[in-house]
């Protein structure tokens, strides 16, 4: 076998290869003198179909099998003779006639190879670690939350201001012609929110009062998804359902039952809140550490990556994403794969960087930190003996763990390592700081 290979790029490999024509005629004659043997073909016994028959029948059938296969192992052949490591499959380009029996097989593989890692800097990497406490004024904050969940709206004979609820029906016209979805019922709005997504249209109902009727102009943003409607002047004719403020329900003993503190008492609500607040907060500081360590690792070890990882990752992360609305009833949503393409980058660069410190500093999963996470993750559930036996029976299910686990046993390597600096946080700032990863991540 005869190979030859050529860098077109960083990471790009073409490998001519070329096999012997005799091993290829071999193998098919292998093959055909075997079918001679099982083949069953009308007018032949068993066992007694001549060679030719087998032949014409089955000979082009045959060719292409061989072909295949030999194709597939002459490549993994070939790179390990000239010691490559693939990412992805190659692209197969043959450079003669394959049905011929006078020529070799010859033929170009295109692929894409992993990036060799040397000299990583992974120590002192600069590291910014948020530390945060909970005052009381954040515990007042989370009961102030809890009540307005909890608040009841009534109606009222008065002009709808900031903070009212509003409910609305309204049809819109182009130009005086309808669109689709021009005519919305029962649509809630508090004022001063602004969470409608056409600007002014909160403003226009200030002051309006329940039963009554008004008109609006309102001009629609450019680049607004609807095309019928985008930079355009929608005409709205609005009916007020409704008008209602809200009522905040008394901290009282009342209160604090319906919250399912079982005495009572407002010091036990306060403490139950408090602990919640304490475990979401580490949950959190721990989160954005991670985050920090990571994109610390990215940022000292520049990397290129594979193409085609990057696009298997991309591809991945929007289809999950498809599968998430899905799950919401939402069946039309088809999510643009490249939005995701610096999110998969990353993710392939830092898979890399994770798996080469593991392997140079022979890194192991710890087993106790293991059975940690899987009791963590049960405790949330009715009966915890039940998911840590899930968990357990499944060999892919425990391997997805521990690389979770794996993972996190690198952060605290690295950090072992790095040059930590601490900067104090309130807790709403922390928490801000975690929907914002949320956000970027998803």
């Amino acid at each position: 076998m005869q190979v030859s290979v050529e860098a077109i790029s960083t990471l790009g490999r073409k490998m001519s290869v070329e096999v012997p024509r005799a091993q290829i005629e071999q193998e098919i004659q292998k093959r055909l003198n075997s079918l001679t043997r099982t083949a069953k073909i009308n007018g032949f016994r068993p066992g007694k179909v001549p060679l030719r028959v087998i032949q014409q029948k089955y000979g082009a059938q045959v060719r292409q099998e061989v072909i295949g296969e030999l194709v597939q192992s002459s490549f993994y052949e070939a790179v390990e003779q000239e010691k490559l490591h693939p990412a992805g499959q190659p692209s197969i380009d043959f450079t003669g006639d394959i049905t011929s029996t006078a020529n070799d097989l010859a033929y170009i593989a295109d692929f894409e190879v992993y990036p060799e890692l040397n000299e990583l800097t992974l120590d002192k990497l600069s590291i910014e670690k948020i530390t945060a406490d909970i005052a009381d004024s954040d515990i007042d904050g989370m009961l102030d939350k809890l009540r307005e969940q909890r608040k009841v709206w009534n109606d009222i004979d008065a002009a709808a201001e900031d903070g009212h609820r509003i409910v609305i029906d309204f049809v819109g016209t182009v130009d005086g012609e309808a669109f689709e979805g021009n005519e919305v019922k029962q649509l809630p709005l508090i004022l001063g929110r602004k969470n409608f997504i056409l600007p002014g249209l909160e403003e226009g109902l200030l002051g309006a009062k329940a039963g009554e009727d008004r008109e609006l102009d309102l001009d629609f943003p450019e680049d607004y998804k609807n095309e019928q409607l985008a930079g355009k002047t929608v005409h709205f004719k609005v009916h007020v359902e409704s008008v209602a403020s809200s009522e905040l329900p008394e901290i009282d003993d009342e209160f604090t039952k319906s919250l399912g503190v079982e005495d009572g008492t407002v010091e036990s609500l306060r403490k139950d809140i408090s602990e919640n607040m304490a475990r979401e907060l580490e949950f959190a500081i721990k989160a954005q550490l991670k985050q920090r360590v990571l994109k610390a690792l990215l940022e000292a070890n520049p990397v290129e990556v594979p193409e085609v990882l990057v696009s298997n990752e991309t591809n991945r992360l929007a289809a999950n994403m498809k599968a998430n609305y899905e799950n919401q009833g939402i069946e039309d949503f088809q999510p643009n794969p490249d939005e995701f393409k610096t999110q998969a980058e990353d993710r392939v660069k830092l898979g890399l960087l994770i798996a080469e410190i593991i392997k140079t500093n022979e890194l192991t999963v710890d087993p106790e930190k293991v059975r940690e996470m899987i009791e963590s993750v049960a405790s949330t559930y009715e009966e915890p003996d039940a998911i840590i036996q899930w968990y357990y029976a499944e060999k892919q299910r425990l391997q997805e763990v521990e690389s979770v686990v794996l993972e996190e046993q690198v952060v605290n390597w690295l950090l072992e390592r790095a040059d930590v600096s601490e900067k104090q946080l309130s807790f709403d700032e922390v928490m801000q700081k975690d929907s914002d990863t949320s956000q970027a991540e998803a």
